[in-house]
């Protein structure tokens, strides 16, 4: 059975993968057609790439949570009631992430992100799940 804290590294390192795709599409990587709904071939806009960098930034606040979680990292030592939003924003927007990737009309962002995203949403399921009675809560 996968443990916690290795359920927990394997998450945070799906999250670095999405991350560097954002970060690659804020700088000016031509994959808009695989973000935001593939309404834009080539290099977003402006306020595409904006939304693609604040994506980035919840995104490593959601890894730094799920390590949380599990009592490592910087966010460890965080009030109990902060973490514990962020745990439920953690799972609320992986879950999210799943319906929206699966109802998009792209088709190529649906075979590639959605995928990405049940494991994810799995993955952070199982992390609270088997962490709900955890000290660290």
């Amino acid at each position: 059975m996968l443990s916690v804290k290795n359920a927990v590294k394997v998450a945070s390192v799906i999250l670095m993968g999405i991350i560097a795709f954002q970060i690659a599409v804020v700088v000016g990587a031509p994959w808009g057609a695989y973000t935001q709904g593939g309404q834009r071939h080539g290099v977003l806009t402006t306020p595409g790439r904006f939304l693609a960098g604040l994506s980035a930034l919840l995104l490593f606040v959601m890894a730094l949570s799920l390590f949380a979680r599990v009592g490592q990292g910087p966010f460890k030592r965080f009030p109990r009631r902060r973490l514990r939003l962020l745990y439920w924003f953690t799972t609320i927007y992986a879950g999210l992430a799943v319906v929206l990737n699966l109802v998009t009309r792209s088709a190529v962002e649906r075979e590639i992100w959605a995928p990405v995203s049940v494991v994810l949403f799995a993955l952070v399921l199982y992390a609270m799940r088997r962490t709900r009675f955890h000290r660290f809560l």
